[in-house]
């Protein structure tokens, strides 16, 4: 079984990398708020669970959960990478049937706690 909590993990690294550190974005120690924290799991739940219905059969169990976490952010939000971009990781259609699932998400906008700083 696909471990969720590793892939939410890694979504959050993405969200860090980012949407941290930058002029007009909040510091690198910013708190992510716990509603944001529950979409994100959500968010990567609803991803798996969804590709159990997929067209052919997927070993989701054999996936990396990282990598996922980190496209399923990357993809959604449109950051120039993602599962479209990695073919030779997941298969071509495969990385097709991730982006157009992840696309269909929508955007997900991080919040953060403007007094906290630390994750």
């Amino acid at each position: 079984m696909l471990d969720v909590q590793r892939m939410s993990d890694a979504y959050i690294e993405a969200i860090y990398f980012t949407e941290t550190g930058d002029l007009d974005q909040p510091p690198a120690t910013a708190q992510l708020t716990a509603l944001c924290r529950c979409q994100v799991h959500n968010a990567c739940q609803r991803f798996t669970d969804s590709l159990r219905e997929a067209p052919w059969p997927l070993k989701l169990e054999a996936l990396d959960a990282t990598r996922l976490g980190h496209d399923l952010w990357l993809t959604r939000n449109g950051h120039g990478t993602g599962f479209w971009d990695r073919p030779e990781i997941y298969g071509q259609a495969t990385a097709e049937l991730f982006t157009m699932v992840a696309k269909a998400m929508g955007e997900h906008d991080a919040e953060f706690d403007v007094g906290e700083t630390s994750h």
